[in-house]
């Protein structure tokens, strides 16, 4: 070989060789970044688990109670003098409703009925 040859040789293969170190690297950086954001993720997945309890501890009976009974709060009890009764008519009592819904006649083949799994749910009111 001549000279201008091997040094065209060792240029490219220099030059891939510079090129493949640096996929390598991007490769090697862009796995430290989905680490990082891995570890935010969690964080992040820990704070709102940590946030929610929170939520739902200030929601409880058992946090509103301690609150209402507290000695400087505002909020109190219903005393019975507060309670109002109210009595009401014997026709309301007596009262129905009269548009009450008729039931259409079910229709029912031996095909249909090998292949349906349950009944088929309905509202009915209640009397």
């Amino acid at each position: 070989m001549k000279l201008p040859t091997i040094i065209k040789t060792t240029f490219v293969v220099t030059s891939l060789a510079l090129v493949y170190i640096h996929l390598q690297m991007q490769i090697i950086d862009l796995a430290y970044q989905g680490k990082d954001k891995e570890q935010k993720i969690r964080y992040l997945i820990e704070e709102n688990g940590s946030i929610t309890y929170s939520i739902l501890t200030y929601k409880s009976a058992h946090n509103l109670g301690v609150k209402m009974l507290a000695e400087n709060s505002d909020m109190r009890f219903l005393d019975s003098d507060s309670i109002v009764s109210i009595t009401a008519s014997e026709d309301v009592f007596e009262q129905q409703p009269t548009n009450q819904q008729i039931e259409p006649p079910k229709k029912s083949t031996s095909l249909l009925s090998f292949l349906s799994f349950g009944s088929q749910a309905e509202a009915r009111p209640q009397p």
